[in-house]
């Protein structure tokens, strides 16, 4: 909460283990700028911290993401892009946003960033563990590892 009140967020960071890849996310997005919170998958907890933080700074000076959105601001020389989350990876993925916005009425969105290649991970060419890495919550089924915090 102290965080929220300082900051306008919160950025909470989830350790990869056997069966999942690491992630953070953002509690405070929502409530503090009417923006949607924002998650990442599969990068270093703090690289994700850091490209969160980029984000809330864009987010604190009046830029707005959507779904969809492609910019070149956040990476330093790469694009990323921006996909709804369903609310079917509300609980597994974002315990504390849900908490701290009571509830799941509220919007998400997944930054997905592309291979050294600059390929997303959708494309032909890319390698199943970037895949297995960085699951883009749009199209994915539940996670086994989730399924009893669903």
């Amino acid at each position: 909460m102290a965080h929220v009140q300082r900051y306008g967020l919160h950025v909470l960071k989830i350790g990869a283990e056997d069966d999942s890849p690491s992630f953070a996310y953002t509690a405070g997005l929502y409530r503090t700028f009417a923006h949607p919170e924002v998650i990442i998958l599969g990068l270093g907890l703090d690289t994700m911290h850091q490209l969160l933080n980029d984000v809330a700074a864009s987010v604190r000076e009046g830029r707005r993401f959507a779904a969809g959105d492609v910019t070149d601001e956040i990476l330093e020389g790469y694009d990323v892009t921006f996909r709804a989350i369903p609310e079917r990876h509300y609980r597994p993925y974002l315990g504390w946003a849900n908490w701290f916005n009571e509830g799941l009425a509220y919007p998400a969105l997944q930054l997905i960033y592309p291979d050294r290649e600059r390929r997303w991970p959708w494309e032909l060419g890319v390698t199943e563990s970037f895949r297995r890495n960085q699951p883009v919550l749009e199209t994915e089924p539940v996670p086994a590892w989730a399924r009893d915090a669903v």
